[in-house]
Formats: C-alpha cells, structure tokens, sequence
C-alpha cells in the first residue's frame, strides 16, 4: 500500500484525523479554501437525504462519470500502484479501490460531512488540502492519476498540467473528465449563442483537449463522449440532468471522459 507523503507542515484537524493543508492557499473559482465546517444539526439532515441525493445523482446528473472513471481504475491497479485523485468531493470514487491500494487524495475544499463519511468507510485514507496548481508531493511519486470534473475550473491550467506531469512516474495513467461547453445544454436557441457553465474558464472540444494534452507528453489511449442532457425547467431544479447514454453528434453529450498515458 503506498501512503504519499505531503510535504506540508500544516494540519487541520477533524475527530483524530490530522488532514494536512497547503501553506497560503487561496479561495478559488467560489470555492473556500479548507475544510467547510458544519453543525451538528446540519450533519444529522445531510446523512438523512444524502442516499436519495447520491441515487438521483447516479441515474439522472453524472453518476456516468464515476461508472467510466471506476472502471478505468480498477483495470489500472495493482499492488504497486501509487494512486491519487485531485479534486476528490465526496470522495465517491474510492469505493473502486482494492482495500490493499490506500486512496491519496486531495481538494482545495473539502466538507466536513464526506470527510467523516469517507473516514468510517476508509480510515486509512490519506487526504490534503491542496490546490492542483502546487501539488504538495514528491516528483515521479504517482502512477495512476484521477482528476474528473476539474480542469475546467482551474485558471492556471498550464500550471496544473505541470503539476501533474512532475508528480507522475514515467507511464503513469490519467483519467479524467471535463464538460462540455459546446453542448446543446448551453446553447440559447432564442438567442441563438452559447452560454458556458459558471465557474468554467477552459472550453475544448473533444479533439481540442487531447490535442492540447498530447502537448504534455499525455498520448490518449481511451475517450468517450456521453451524458444526453435533458432540458428541465431551471424553476423546477437547480441542478442539470442527462442520461448515462452516448450521443452519436459531439454536440448532443454534455461531457467527455479520456484514459491517458503519460511519456516522460
């Protein structure tokens, strides 16, 4: 089991668990920087509605991605796999690992509830505070990489790319995943332009981001395109819906997903 050791001083704690924390790290693209507390009121409800919440995520929003992403990770992993994902959120994508692969993982913002939910599940589980841009690690430490639902927000992006090209091992796996911003979901045909999701400040299209990853030495071994958005009313949810089915036209499928190797 290789447990990575983040070169920080700093820790934050939470019942027993020291969470290490980048030094001089800043709020990001609306997200708060840290560990987003919560009461205890707040906790009780969040365990009540989040098995409905995760459901309804998994059938009808992205529960696709995790799906593609989980089982790129299981077929990538061996006993000597040094694993790490950026950006974890609830820590989802864990439940793919073999118990003998310890879950290095890190965000710029972590709540306290999947904290807690991911350390009865995994205590052994290694997770930081960090931003992708300066990643708290060793060079050539990691040999399969993780990033879904992320690039898109980070505005240093080649600064991210660097990052994960030092931290990687020569042939290291990278999966990850971005959205789709050319997609019909943000298309106005009233006005008859193209929004863009709040919070992205990257846009590619499916060829243009494996072009500009092969910049990076990474050389796709696998994509895919899918999730066909349904077109509810915003007054009645607050959160976009697709089907976990692929569309033949780029336009119709609301994110991408790649399988990457890196040659270094």
């Amino acid at each position: 089991m290789t447990r990575l050791a983040w070169q920080t001083n700093k820790y934050l704690d939470l019942d027993g668990h020291r969470i290490p924390s980048s030094e001089n790290l800043a709020d990001e693209s609306g997200w708060q920087a840290g560990i987003r507390r919560e009461s205890a009121r707040s906790l009780r409800f969040k365990s009540i509605v989040w098995p409905a919440v995760k459901l309804r995520d998994d059938l009808f929003v992205d529960g696709f991605i995790e799906w593609v992403a989980g089982r790129w990770i299981r077929e990538a992993t061996n006993d000597n796999t040094s694993f790490l994902e950026i950006g974890c959120g609830d820590a989802s994508l864990s439940r793919y690992l073999a118990s003998n692969i310890c879950y290095n993982a890190f965000d710029l913002s972590l709540s306290e509830f999947h904290l807690r939910r991911l350390f009865r599940r995994r205590p052994e589980a290694n997770i930081a505070i960090a931003s992708v841009t300066d990643i708290p690690l060793e060079s050539n430490s990691v040999s399969l990489i993780v990033s879904t639902q992320v690039l898109e927000y980070v505005q240093r992006i080649n600064r991210a790319l660097d990052e994960i090209r030092r931290v990687a091992t020569p042939g290291a796996k990278f999966i990850c995943s971005i959205g789709n911003d050319f997609s019909r979901k943000y298309y106005s045909a009233k006005r008859r332009v193209y929004t863009s999701h709040r919070g992205h400040v990257n846009f590619w299209t499916y060829s243009g981001f494996i072009d500009f990853l092969a910049g990076y030495g990474f050389r796709l071994l696998e994509g895919q395109m899918r999730g066909v958005w349904i077109p509810l009313r915003s007054r009645l949810v607050h959160t976009s819906h697709a089907l976990p089915i692929r569309a033949r036209e780029e336009v119709d499928n609301s994110h991408f997903l790649f399988l990457f190797q890196l040659d270094k």
